[in-house]
């Protein structure tokens, strides 16, 4: 508990004010993509693509809903969406969370913050992948084609009919994910150079004989 009262090396704060600056102008400047899908077909050679902002989704939207459409699977509306009016506040928070963390100097406060940016992207996940099981298993049954259940790929490539999907992050995930690693390679070097202080400030043999 008395390493959780002290306060940053210089390396680790640093590190913490990094994590604070990716994370701070996501409310303001929302322009990296969240997540990618793409997908080919005969029809589509050039393919369609699925963008996922933190705010809104973007991409052939009109074009995959009347494939969908056909299949029987429920339109794909920004609005259905509740992630998106609170995601880029909530990822803004966090890092005023590291830059009040960093400017207070506290270790404490950036592990609170930390852990909770850690529950709340697992819990993002989750949703994304509930999201992609319910559009792929919800299916209208009077849909003119009929295709047994699927989900499309949370990540990675998956083939759905004759359609192959192709789903990876896009640069907003890797960026968030760079800011989340920030706080675990800050702490390890923290302890280091703690452990180095302690064995600086320790008596030497001479010393401790002596007394």
């Amino acid at each position: 508990m008395s390493y959780l009262r002290g306060t940053f090396s210089p390396s680790s704060r640093w590190l913490i004010l990094g994590a604070a600056v990716v994370l701070l102008p996501v409310f303001f400047i929302p322009v990296l993509p969240i997540w990618t899908m793409n997908l080919w077909a005969p029809q589509y050679p050039e393919g369609l693509k699925l963008v996922i902002y933190s705010h809104t989704l973007k991409g052939d939207l009109q074009k995959i809903n009347t494939l969908n459409h056909y299949v029987g699977m429920k339109a794909i509306q920004p609005d259905d969406f509740k992630e998106f009016s609170y995601l880029p506040l909530a990822l803004t928070l966090f890092g005023v969370m590291a830059l009040m963390a960093a400017l207070a100097n506290r270790r404490a406060p950036a592990l609170v913050g930390w852990l909770a940016f850690s529950v709340f992207a697992f819990l993002m996940f989750r949703d994304y992948a509930s999201w992609l099981y319910h559009y792929g298993h919800d299916l209208d049954p009077r849909a003119a084609l009929k295709l047994p259940a699927f989900t499309p790929p949370v990540i990675g490539f998956a083939k759905m009919a004759n359609f192959r999907v192709l789903s990876m992050p896009g640069a907003g995930s890797w960026l968030l994910l760079a800011a989340w690693a920030l706080g675990p390679v800050g702490a390890v070097m923290d302890f280091l150079d703690a452990r180095r202080r302690a064995r600086r400030a320790a008596p030497g043999p001479a010393a401790a004989s002596a007394a």
